[in-house]
């Protein structure tokens, strides 16, 4: 198991609270982790939270790319910032048994990030395939580095884990970025020959969502039953997948509006689900 001790002088507390307020389920998935990894873990979903907001928070795409950025920088410089997450981000990098450095795990996060600035789709169906399974296999990958578990991340299932949870918050994520006027989804899967994003019709996004939650419920039932069988250290890397049953079934309600409305499981239930993926590899 890797040793996470972290720098004196970071300031912990307020990296734990961007985890919980900008990365809940990941906040969780880290506390249920082995004491000892939960610092670097706290701290991962920290940063991942602080990229994932960054095209919520802004109506410019150029804004948004500076911001992006300048986390770029920090990443590649390694020096301190003054950023409390950022700062603490430098603590992970002698924690990773990886020929890459952290910038370049992080870079694929980075760049779907950036992609959810502009209002065009994707021009194909594998530049949508890279956005939504790069970041979280990026994700787990850093998870099991972190764990000590990076020679499980061969398995196939931790592959099909990250795109299915790829899926998942690709659909979860939907609705707020379609609220700005824009759209992550292959421009095939649009009935409009047009690319512009003003010229797509809100039935053909209807359509396209739909067929994405159904492209991802069917990657869920699929994956399921491979979870359940996963050596407990590959569990604990891929533990973040079992959400994807509470977010399907939120999304799939009647009452959901997959254009407008944001799922959202209860935390009580996030917990739990969790809670049994760990202590017994329910999923």
């Amino acid at each position: 198991m890797a040793d996470h001790r972290f720098e004196d002088g970071i300031q912990r507390g307020e990296v734990e609270r961007a985890a919980r307020d900008l990365a809940y389920d990941d906040y969780i998935a880290a506390l249920l982790a082995p004491r000892a990894s939960r610092p670097a873990l706290l701290t991962l979903a920290a940063v991942f939270g602080e990229l994932y907001r960054i095209p919520m928070q802004v109506s410019d795409a150029a804004l948004g790319e500076i911001r992006l950025q300048w986390w770029r920088d920090a990443f590649a410089r390694g020096a301190r910032t003054g950023h409390p997450v950022a700062d603490a981000a430098l603590a992970l990098q002698p924690l990773l048994p990886l020929p890459l450095p952290l910038s370049a795990m992080i870079e694929p996060v980075i760049e779907a990030r950036a992609a959810e600035l502009y209002a065009e789709p994707f021009p194909g169906e594998a530049a949508f395939e890279a956005y939504v399974t790069a970041p979280a296999m990026a994700y787990f990958n850093l998870r099991a580095a972190l764990l000590g578990s990076s020679d499980l991340m061969a398995d196939p299932v931790a592959g099909k884990a990250a795109r299915t949870i790829g899926l998942v918050r690709t659909c979860a994520r939907l609705p707020q970025l379609i609220a700005k006027g824009r759209y992550p989804l292959p421009a095939s899967r649009f009935d409009t020959t047009a690319a512009s994003a003003g010229e797509i019709d809100e039935q053909d996004v209807r359509i396209a969502c739909f067929g994405l939650l159904s492209e991802a419920a069917t990657a869920w039932t699929a994956l399921r039953p491979e979870l359940q069988r996963v050596k407990p250290d590959l569990r604990r890397v891929v533990l973040p997948a079992a959400l994807a049953g509470p977010y399907l079934r939120a999304m799939q309600h009647p009452g959901h509006n997959v254009l407008r409305d944001v799922a959202d499981p209860s935390p009580l239930e996030r917990m739990t689900r969790l809670w049994l993926a760990a202590r017994f590899g329910r999923f």
